[in-house]
This record gives structure tokens, sequence and C-alpha cells, in this order.
């Protein structure tokens, strides 16, 4: 884990959530995530583009993945693809001129989850954010009242990270 990142959130188990940190968030759909990050895929994403009419020539940087460090498991490396971008105006190229994702039904899990990410602790999994996301609709100065940090977590457990 990055030392700039914070933590948010435990999760032990499947659905006991420990809010460490109150934040809001509620995306406003502004696209810069779609612009400014390099999107990684696993190879259930691609199957899932695949099933939908696409080819791997259209979508992906590289056909072969590079070896990431897992955040999941110590001392073991997982293969990543990457989305690719538009020439010259470097956005993702399922992102359309409405600025809209072509593949929402199906996108990748990482877009699902962003601006999150999932690590796993010794005895739990870690909801983090960076506090130097793209994403403008984080806001880190908020009172338990005004959080949502525990709604967030919710959602993200409707995906398939807690393997």
């Amino acid at each position: 884990m990055d030392q700039s990142d914070i933590v948010i959130a435990k999760i032990k188990g499947n659905d006991d959530i420990e809010v460490v940190n109150d934040i809001f968030f509620e995306c406003n759909n502004c696209a810069l995530c779609c612009k400014m990050n390099e999107v990684p895929v696993t190879e259930k994403d691609i199957t899932r583009i695949l099933d939908h009419g696409f080819e791997l020539d259209q979508f992906l940087k590289e056909l072969s993945p590079v070896l990431i460090r897992s955040h999941q498991k110590k001392d073991s490396f997982i293969k990543a693809y990457f989305l690719k971008k538009k020439p010259f105006v470097k956005e993702c190229v399922f992102l359309d001129e409405n600025q809209k994702c072509k593949i929402h039904k199906y996108k990748p899990l990482s877009c699902c989850i962003y601006p999150f990410a999932v690590r796993k602790d010794d005895e739990s999994f870690l909801v983090i954010v960076h506090p130097k996301s793209v994403c403008v609709s984080i806001d880190m100065d908020v009172n338990k009242k005004k959080s949502n940090t525990k709604e967030i977590v919710e959602n993200l457990l409707s995906f398939e990270f807690l393997e």
C-alpha cells in the first residue's frame, strides 16, 4: 500500500464493515477517470467484453499481459492487461462522444470500484482511496452525519474481489 493511501474501511468476513475514515462520494459522471487513468482489466473482464462482440485488438493496449505484484497474496504476481487509449485524445477507447461508457453494463471491475481499491491485510480487506486521485467527487472533509463510507463499502461487496 502506498504511504499516501487512506484506509476508509476494513472488511472482515463478507459483511463485517469497520469504518476507519468518514468520506462522502457520489460520482458526478465527469469522465475524468476515463481520460486520466490507465485502466487495468482482468481475464474475466476481457471475456465479458469479448462476449459482447468486441475483438481483443480493439480494446487491449497489449495482447500480452504484464506481471504486477499482487496486493491480495504475499510474494505473488498477477497478470495484468490494460485498456487502449484513443490516439491523440488519450481517453479510454470505450468513452463515446457524449462522455458515456459504451460498455457500462459490463465494464471492468477496476472501473466499477473506482476511485477505490481493495487490498488484502492480514485478517481483513482494506478499502482505500488515494488522496491525489483524479476523482473530484471524493470529499474527505466530512462528519459522520454526511459520510456515506458504509454504503460505499456495502456496494463494493457486490463485486467479485473477495476471493
